[in-house]
């Protein structure tokens, strides 16, 4: 459709109200964030004054509990990430080799997606109790009793436990992403494929899961994206305990800022945040497009 000047009106007209919004809600609060952060604000009403780098000074080298969620927010996304691609992929796989029930199984997969994290949360915080929880209810009538584990109470095991969760909730995400994926491979290349007498297992490793990788940037992108400003399952389950053991960067910036009410030092979390995930997410698109690049070359 060639775009005359009354259709590029309709256009900006139609862009002006999501701009404004992204821009006041976006933007403008993002900038006052990393001004509140380089000031010493600790009462509510009175924003303090101008104290430099020394919220962040007091982060990185007095404050072990925020050291400490900076290593179990990286480990938290390292573990989704590395739990819920691959058991998207062999899903995907599965019902892309037709298995009985199909339907039914991809209902199944879907189904946590439209759970809230809240509700998500109550079931599980069930599920994990140690005495009348489903788990180790389950583990004791089958003569596993041994296995029984405190698992939301235990330093150890917290954090773990929240990534079975977020496994849970993000592997059918995961597995339609893929199935997509696999569905979309040209049926020339299969058929190309076939004729040239590679197997099936073959057919998977060399053909269909060389092209998923416009799909496993995607399903990465949006796992990192959700992994490191994860808070809701952390809050809601544990509370960042016991003892700071499931504590991550959100859930601590929350009770730094409005339990303990030092703003400043709340922004100066929310500001790492944000340029940690701005790293951590533009460097698999920078690596993929030098990829494309060098491909061209």
């Amino acid at each position: 459709m060639i775009l005359n000047r009354r259709n590029k009106l309709y256009i900006f007209l139609f862009l002006i109200p999501a701009c404004l919004l992204v821009g006041i809600f976006v933007y403008t609060f993002l900038a006052w964030s990393i001004n509140v952060s380089f000031k010493d604000w600790n009462t509510i009403g009175k924003m303090g004054n101008f104290c430099g780098w020394e919220n962040y000074r007091t982060l990185f080298n007095e404050d072990p509990v925020f050291v400490r969620a900076i290593k179990q927010t990286l480990l938290l996304a390292v573990l989704f990430i590395v739990l819920t691609i691959p058991l998207g992929v062999i899903t995907a796989i599965l019902l892309d080799l037709g298995v009985k029930g199909k339907r039914f199984f991809r209902t199944i997969y879907l189904i946590p997606l439209s759970f809230s994290f809240v509700a998500s949360s109550i079931m599980w915080s069930w599920m994990y109790m140690p005495n009348q929880g489903v788990i180790n209810s389950v583990l004791r009538a089958v003569g596993l009793g041994f296995l029984a584990q405190p698992w939301l109470t235990s330093t150890k095991q917290a954090l773990f436990s929240i990534v079975l969760v977020y496994v849970w909730q993000f592997s059918g995400f995961a597995t339609l992403i893929y199935y997509s994926g696999i569905a979309s491979v040209p049926e020339t290349l299969l058929d190309a494929a076939e004729i040239d007498g590679v197997t099936r297992t073959q057919k998977y490793r060399f053909v269909i899961l060389p092209l998923q990788k416009p799909a496993t940037l995607t399903v990465l992108l949006l796992m990192l994206m959700y992994s490191l400003r994860v808070f809701d399952f952390v809050w809601l389950l544990t509370g960042g305990g016991p003892a700071y053991s499931s504590e991550v960067l959100a859930n601590y910036m929350y009770r730094v800022t409005f339990n303990y009410n030092r703003f400043g030092l709340g922004a100066a979390i929310s500001t790492f945040m944000f340029f940690l995930s701005v790293i951590i997410i533009i460097l698999p698109v920078l690596i993929s497009s030098i990829r494309k690049l060098r491909g061209k070359v």
